[in-house]
């Protein structure tokens, strides 16, 4: 047996694709930017920031020419318009340049509600400055849509690249892809149900409410369209009215994690109406870091809700939803009329109460001195 000489085998790209989270802290976010990972949550409606990030061969000064495709797909619970807006950006050391004009992309909707991006560059080579150490970045938004998975298995999304594979003359047309990398985003339900105070397995129908939450000092009311949210409204006149069913349930599948509160305007018939709103407190507990094992169960492990001051309750992963519990106690408030009409009948009174105890004051007086 001759002497052979081993030549290691020149690297080929990698990918990753990374979701930001709007609320929790994130691990291990610094290369990618703030709140960048493997797993989110949003409600239906939200805004949605995706990343793609491409490394280059180590061969890559051997090519005179470089395809290069990131190959994205969305779940069906995740939308973006026809005409994609996005950005790509490529990193060498610490430049960095905006190559978006050097790709094009290509948005198709499958038939099983997925949706596909192709962000395409012909030729990397055209893009002066890249080297093998270079990393293509591709920054786009999609929306949470009304088609989301509540809770578990949650809405996984995933990318792959297909690049060239042969430097050699006449290789151009070869193609090489990377394995895939998941993100998932996840979304949940609220479940209330209305109850009596002094017999809490009689429920409530016809109590009305509005749901909203607070954002930057403002009340943010929750628009709701067969039992999903639909979008958020700051004009309380535009609040979906929230009525609890025969069963006293009424749902709002779509909710992030967070801080909520439920004002009733309406209470059912012989019911005060509650004095104040309700506070609720949505807690996900997520797995927020860069090394999510693909397997939704992994990502979302908790779900648990607090009314008031009461304990946490746990919630349901699979189903994605948790339950409050809503007390109206029966009576009925007098109504005030206001004004100066309610004022003189308080005046009236106490001049009333004044004279006879300054009357029965006199009469024992005189009662002494007859004595």
């Amino acid at each position: 047996v001759k002497s052979v000489e081993v030549v290691p085998k020149s690297s080929v790209p990698s990918v990753e694709k990374k979701v930001q989270e709007n609320t929790k802290s994130v691990d291990g976010d610094t290369p990618y930017g703030t709140g960048y990972n493997d797993v989110a949550d949003y409600s239906i409606g939200d805004t949605v920031p995706f990343e793609l990030i491409g490394t280059l061969p180590t061969n890559y000064a051997d090519y005179t020419s470089y395809s290069y495709v990131f190959n994205d797909t969305l779940s069906a619970g995740l939308s973006v318009p026809s005409t994609l807006t996005f950005t790509a950006a490529a990193k060498t050391g610490d430049t960095v340049t905006d190559v978006t004009a050097s790709f094009t992309s290509t948005v198709t909707a499958k038939t099983d509600g997925t949706t596909s991006i192709a962000f395409a560059c012909a030729d990397l080579k055209t893009i002066q400055g890249l080297t093998a150490a270079s990393t293509i970045t591709i920054k786009y938004s999609a929306t949470l849509n009304s088609g989301a998975v509540i809770g578990l298995p949650g809405n996984p999304n995933e990318v792959y690249l297909t690049f060239s594979n042969n430097p050699n003359k006449g290789g151009e047309g070869e193609k090489g892809t990377t394995p895939t990398d998941k993100v998932i985003v996840f979304t949940y339900e609220l479940d209330t149900t209305k109850v009596d105070g002094s017999d809490t397995t009689k429920t409530l129908a016809k109590a009305e409410f509005e749901l909203y939450k607070t954002v930057d000092g403002t009340n943010n009311y929750a628009v709701v369209t067969d039992g999903k949210l639909t979008g958020w409204t700051t004009d309380e006149a535009k609040a979906t009215k929230l009525v609890s069913g025969s069963d006293g349930l009424f749902k709002v599948a779509g909710l992030d994690d967070g801080t909520y509160y439920l004002k009733e305007t309406k209470a059912p018939a012989g019911y005060n109406l509650l004095a104040a709103p309700v506070k609720l407190a949505i807690t996900a507990t997520t797995a927020n870091g860069q090394n999510w094992t693909g397997t939704a169960a992994d990502a979302l492990t908790a779900l648990s809700i607090k009314v008031g001051n009461s304990d946490a309750v746990t919630g349901d992963t699979a189903k994605g939803t948790v339950a409050a519990t809503i007390e109206n106690n029966a009576g009925s408030t007098l109504p005030s009329t206001g004004g100066i009409g309610t004022t003189l009948f308080y005046v009236i009174g106490i001049l009333l109460m004044s004279g006879a105890a300054v009357l029965l004051v006199t009469k024992k007086k005189m009662a002494t001195r007859e004595n």
